[in-house]
Formats: structure tokens, C-alpha cells, sequence
């Protein structure tokens, strides 16, 4: 797939904390690092895969509100609802997928991997040749799952997407368990 340049997204909705606590929503987190860190939200809660292990079911209200302290960039992007399956069912089947792996690490997982398996499986998006969140948006695109999105601290009304290797996303995972152990020792 050949993503690799200048997708750009359109901030199409004022954000507002209310609007997640409904349907699913991909959360870039630290949207303008490289790389950013991805989550899911489904009905209200945040999940999402990084160094420390898995983040289930943290209220959609304790994500903002980290994100309005340290005023993190960061991105959601709403997802059509299923035309079969209920929130209920995707977060439970979302769940599945997030549990099959312990924590991101070097050739084991990063925080993609379970939102790839999330949309092949329920959403049957073919994922195979996805490694990147610039390659997963535009193929969510043109598939036609995403509805809008909204922003907070992210000035553009068109976000451009960053472009990153996995080298980057492999001295990001270094740096980020480096930053854990020091406060952890």
C-alpha cells in the first residue's frame, strides 16, 4: 500500500467529551509525535496497548482529562457504526483482541496491532499490508468507515497524518520503557 505520503484528515467537528461516550473512535494520542500512540474507544471507555501492558475500560472522562492537564495533542477519529453488530458486542470483541497481547514490544506488538485485528475481523478491512497509522486512515477512508473528527490541542482544520518507519517506532518503544524504568526505580 502506498499511503506513505501527505494523507491529511479533516478536523470536520468542534470537539466535545460527550460525543465519545458513543460510538467508536480511534484516538491518536500524542498525535503530532512520531509516532503517536493509538487507542480505541468504544461506548465511553478507552482501550489501548503500550509498554506498561494493556489500558481497558479507563473512562473516557479520566483520558480527557489527562489530555486537557498536559494539553496533549491528540486526534479522534469516529467510526460508522456496524450496520450489524451493537457497541456492545464490538467492545467485548475489541476486548478479545487487545488481550492477545501482553504489552507493546520490539517484534511483538505496537499499539496497532490490536486495532488491525479489530477491523479485519469485525469490519473485514484486510489488514495485511497496514503497518502505519497513515496507512490504516486512508484505508478506513476509502472503505468508508469514517463518519468525522474532532481534535484537542491540534490548531489545523486539516491534519496531516506523520510519516514514520518502524525503526522510529522501535527507539519510540525504547524511549518510553527507558522513561517507565526510571520512574518505576
Amino acid at each position: 500500500m502506498n499511503f506513505t505520503t501527505h494523507y491529511q484528515l479533516s478536523i470536520t467537528k468542534q470537539f466535545s467529551e460527550n460525543d465519545l461516550l458513543k460510538g467508536v473512535y480511534i484516538a491518536v494520542v500524542h498525535a503530532t509525535r512520531i509516532p503517536p500512540h493509538i487507542g480505541l474507544i468504544i461506548d465511553g471507555k478507552y482501550h489501548s496497548l503500550s509498554i506498561k501492558g494493556q489500558d481497558i475500560n479507563i473512562a473516557v472522562a479520566a483520558l480527557i482529562k489527562n489530555t486537557n492537564q498536559r494539553k496533549i495533542p491528540s486526534l479522534f477519529i469516529k467510526i460508522k457504526p456496524h450496520s450489524t453488530f451493537s457497541e456492545l458486542y464490538l467492545k467485548e470483541h475489541f476486548l478479545t483482541n487487545i488481550q492477545k497481547f501482553p504489552r507493546v514490544d520490539i517484534g511483538v506488538a505496537t499499539c496497532l496491532s490490536h486495532i488491525k485485528l479489530f477491523f479485519d475481523e469485525v469490519y473485514n478491512v484486510p489488514m495485511t499490508d497496514i503497518s502505519y497509522l497513515f496507512e490504516l486512515v486512508p484505508r478506513l477512508h476509502s472503505e468508508g468507515l469514517i463518519e468525522n473528527s474532532t481534535a484537542l490541542f491540534i490548531d489545523e482544520t486539516t491534519y496531516q497524518l506523520p510519516v514514520y518507519t518502524t525503526t522510529e517506532i522501535n527507539a519510540g518503544i525504547v524511549e518510553v520503557r527507558n522513561e517507565f524504568k526510571k520512574k518505576n526505580s
